[in-house]
């Protein structure tokens, strides 16, 4: 009976279908504008009424990930895709990991200004968690086709 668990557990290996999930991703949340608001500099720290916030600069989004134990080889990319108000297609960021990962991790996007300006903001999107090839986590905005 063993090698009978032990060779379908190494079909389900072998055919790219794992019992366990490697990588799973807990929330993507969107930052506002004013929690990204830094001080121009040090000099001007206590000044507060000094604030860059700009809000044309570009969204950010904040993904909150973790790699399952023993962890995820060097390789580990994660992908944000999104699609603008007013530009067309799907366009994407990615982050690749070039270190083993382990445990919680936070993963952060920022659309590039340029983007942000002639697409507008963010209306659908798309986060997966890939390592050579192999699709390991995805979650998706609600309205995201």
């Amino acid at each position: 009976m063993k090698k009978i668990i032990s060779a379908f557990v190494m079909l389900l290996v072998t055919a790219g279908i794992g019992l366990a999930q490697e990588a799973t991703i807990s929330k993507v949340v969107k930052v506002a504008a004013a929690e990204q608001s830094q001080p121009l500099s040090a000099t001007h720290a206590r000044m507060t009424q000094f604030y860059d916030d700009d809000p044309f600069r570009g969204e950010t989004f904040e993904v909150y990930w973790s790699a399952s134990a023993p962890g995820l080889a060097p390789g580990a990319t994660v992908i944000f895709e999104y699609v603008p108000q007013t530009a067309p297609g799907v366009h994407a960021l990615h982050i690749q990991y070039d270190f083993k990962t382990v445990g919680g991790r936070k993963t952060v996007f920022t659309i590039p200004e340029k983007d942000f300006r002639e697409g507008g903001n963010v209306k659908a999107w798309r986060v997966r968690v890939i390592r050579a090839g192999r699709l390991l986590a995805e979650q998706t905005s609600a309205n995201w086709k």
